[in-house]
């Protein structure tokens, strides 16, 4: 029996460490290698809280039965090692996101970059947002903007007009913002039911996508953009100097469109591969965090949440607070030419998602 005992507490140990790394089951059982893409498994780990105190709160239930067992009946071994496995499994969870950041700054340092006045030291400030077809409004993400100084603003549930409410907000700071849009969210519906029309414009909207691009930058084009369920765009400078800037929404891992999200996600990190564009910077809401598969090699880029030290923070849901959710939005840029120096979670309007905004700075001085 106690050998039978002995095992049992190994199942459950290599089971329980197994969570740290859902994929690392493809080691036993090839078809298990993709577990944290695989639903349910991809839900549960986007949540690294969730295990992290599920399995704490089991470790202090089996440590007490096994001190019971072993002051008052002489056993409880079996109890008090796997006690302590999953106590070890627990702070490997937390252990994850403080590597990642979690000490989320009030505000930035004051913005060295480039302003309407000069180029400062270069510095480029990306704000990102999912205004969740508008409940943040224009006021709160130009709000954002001036406080922080925003180069770049990637939205997504954005759709034109609120794009251009925001860029019209910015105008009385002294620079102008190119927008840039998916196409989609016009919310364009025939002569029906107007609250069906309503309905139609916010789902039209949910698949939207916009860039604002400050003419500090210098002049954009649009050029084509990945090509994903929901809208995405893709902007590049016209004189050739300065970062590619690319705004993307995976579609959620729903059960339903599970393989559509997994396809989303090649389709956005293929350019961080060494095919992709130099000087990229890419944001938007990935619905994936870093323990997702396809997050784990970004190839060229770094998640710049994580080089700020905020790469742990939940940006979505709003409701719950910033250690409880799931880090799901993403400022990725390319290490070859950017580094990032400071960022932040923000949170304005109704939104469910929290904003980034991120300071990255070029390895080598612009020149024009």
């Amino acid at each position: 029996m106690r050998i039978v005992g002995w095992v049992l507490v190994v199942l459950v140990a290599v089971a329980a460490a197994l969570t740290l790394k859902p994929d690392l089951a493809g080691a036993v059982v090839p078809s298990w290698g993709d577990l944290s893409v695989t639903f349910p498994f991809s839900q549960a780990i986007a949540v690294r809280i969730l295990p992290a105190a599920v399995f704490g709160i089991i470790a202090v239930i089996v440590l007490v039965v096994g001190l019971v067992r072993k002051f008052g009946f002489r056993a409880g071994n079996h109890s008090l090692v796997l006690a302590l496995v999953l106590a070890l499994v627990a702070v490997g969870h937390f252990w994850f996101l403080w590597d990642r950041g979690l000490q989320n700054p009030e505000e930035l340092r004051p913005d060295r970059g480039v302003r309407p006045a000069g180029e400062g030291d270069g510095t480029i400030t990306v704000v990102s947002y999912n205004t969740q077809v508008g409940r943040t409004g224009a006021d709160g993400i130009a709000g954002v903007a001036e406080d922080t100084g925003a180069d770049v603003i990637a939205l997504t549930e954005t759709g034109p007009e609120l794009a251009e409410q925001i860029a019209s907000f910015l105008e009385g700071g002294g620079e102008s913002f190119q927008v840039f849009t998916s196409g989609e969210g016009d919310g364009e519906g025939g002569q029906g039911d107007p609250e069906g029309d309503e309905q139609d414009a916010e789902q039209a909207s949910v698949g939207a996508t916009a860039l604002l691009v400050s003419s500090t930058l210098g002049e954009y084009a649009q050029a084509e953009s990945p090509a994903t369920e929901f809208g995405s765009v893709r902007a590049e400078p016209a004189s050739g100097v300065g970062p590619v800037l690319v705004v993307v929404h995976a579609v959620p891992p729903l059960r339903e469109q599970h393989e559509r999200w997994r396809a989303d996600l090649e389709t956005i990190l293929e350019l961080c591969s060494d095919s992709g564009p130099g000087g990229l910077v890419l944001a938007g809401d990935f619905n994936a965090t870093l323990d997702h598969a396809p997050m784990q090699d970004l190839g060229r880029c770094a998640d710049a949440g994580v080089a700020a030290e905020v790469g742990g923070v939940s940006t979505w849901p709003t409701r719950l607070p910033e250690l409880v959710g799931s880090p799901i939005d993403h400022v990725l840029v390319d290490t070859e030419a950017y580094e990032t120096t400071q960022g932040r979670v923000v949170e304005r309007g109704e939104s469910d998602h929290r904003g980034l905004v991120m300071r990255i700075r070029p390895l080598e001085p612009r020149t024009d």
